[in-house]
């Protein structure tokens, strides 16, 4: 029932609390019923008020009505009532028509799609296609059912029952089963034996086994190895090892350079020619002064350290201390090597 609230105020802001209620009630009623008796009683019971109540408040509500052969009428109201049945049974001969126009052409496409040959199609043949139905009109094939659906179905029990002991039982709704009808239909050479080994890849995998069918399977032929919790395959070393890799490539990269300039240093050093006469400190006593083999710098101390003699091994520690000077080796040393491998291993 349409309620035009700016007439309505107009025609009832004399009214009281309880006789705007009264005087709803009773439109509602007459919508509803179609009639309203002229009946105190009747009248009472459906606007909630008590016999004397209704009695003065029927002098007032009676100037909105016309009361005739019994019945309570009011003109505004049936007006709507013809208004509004009009409209709803155009709307409703428009729908009809429109639906026996679609259930028409619906019925020519598929009596088309009977008679047409096999020769007369142009694409891709389709997939095989069991059965032919309508809706609204329309035309439309459904796909024949999967004879691995229930094997799968199966497996796929066996492995939720297998990682969720707390309950076994795996929940299955019309979305799973959508799910794995349209995961076998985009792999349809798909075997028992390869879809039990992508699930037990992804049973080795760092994932929530708990989650819906409907939410993973779609995604399964990503496990044709184990996955790690970095969303990577465990044969290339998962999230952070990849970037471990990288490192490790640069700092091999660094070390053989390392190395390289080592041996560079040691060829040049090499054809220098013989090395410059001794210098001479007067404030040096001469017995640490230059040796018979023309030391470069005196060292302070007692003997030549053994330098003189030249018997003293690369880095080997003289009478009184350390050497301070290391020529370079052509190859890297044993403890070079630990090093480098140390760094690579980290």
């Amino acid at each position: 029932m349409p309620v035009y609230i700016g007439d309505y105020l107009a025609d009832t802001m004399h009214l009281s609390t309880e006789q705007h209620g009264a005087y709803l009630l009773l439109l509602f009623h007459l919508w509803r019923r179609g009639t309203l008796q002229d009946d105190d009683t009747v009248l009472a019971k459906i606007t909630g008020l008590k016999q004397s109540a209704w009695s003065s408040t029927r002098l007032v509500l009676a100037e909105f009505f016309q009361i005739q052969d019994g019945l309570w009428h009011q003109g505004r109201l049936e007006r709507e009532r013809i208004r509004v049945t009009a409209k709803q049974l155009s709307k409703s001969k428009q729908a009809k028509l429109a639906a026996s126009s679609r259930w028409n052409k619906g019925s020519n496409d598929a009596a088309r799609i009977a008679s047409a040959m096999p020769g007369d199609a142009k694409s891709e043949p389709e997939p095989e296609l069991s059965k032919a139905f309508l809706f609204e009109g329309m035309a439309f094939e459904k796909r024949s059912a999967d004879a691995r659906h229930t094997p799968f179905r199966s497996i796929l029990a066996e492995y939720w029952s297998a990682k969720n002991h707390a309950s076994p039982e795996m929940p299955w709704q019309g979305r799973d089963g959508k799910a794995l009808s349209d995961f076998l239909a985009a792999s349809p050479n798909l075997n028992e034996m390869q879809f039990r080994q992508m699930l037990g890849n992804r049973a080795r995998s760092a994932v929530a086994h708990g989650d819906r069918v409907y939410l993973w399977i779609g995604n399964l032929t990503r496990y044709q190895e184990e996955i790690t919790v970095y969303n990577k395959p465990a044969s290339a070393g998962g999230g952070h090892a990849s970037r471990a890799e990288i490192n490790r490539n640069s700092v091999v990269s660094a070390v053989d350079r390392a190395l390289l300039l080592a041996r560079e240093h040691t060829d040049r050093a090499g054809q220098a020619g013989v090395e410059p006469a001794a210098f001479h400190d007067a404030g040096m006593s001469l017995a640490d002064g230059a040796g018979p083999d023309g030391c470069a710098l005196a060292i302070p101390g007692n003997g030549d350290h053994r330098m003189a003699a030249g018997h003293a091994a690369d880095g080997e520690a003289g009478t009184d201390g350390p050497l301070p000077y290391r020529p370079a080796t052509a190859a890297a040393s044993e403890a070079d090597r630990a090093r480098g491998q140390e760094v690579i291993a980290w």
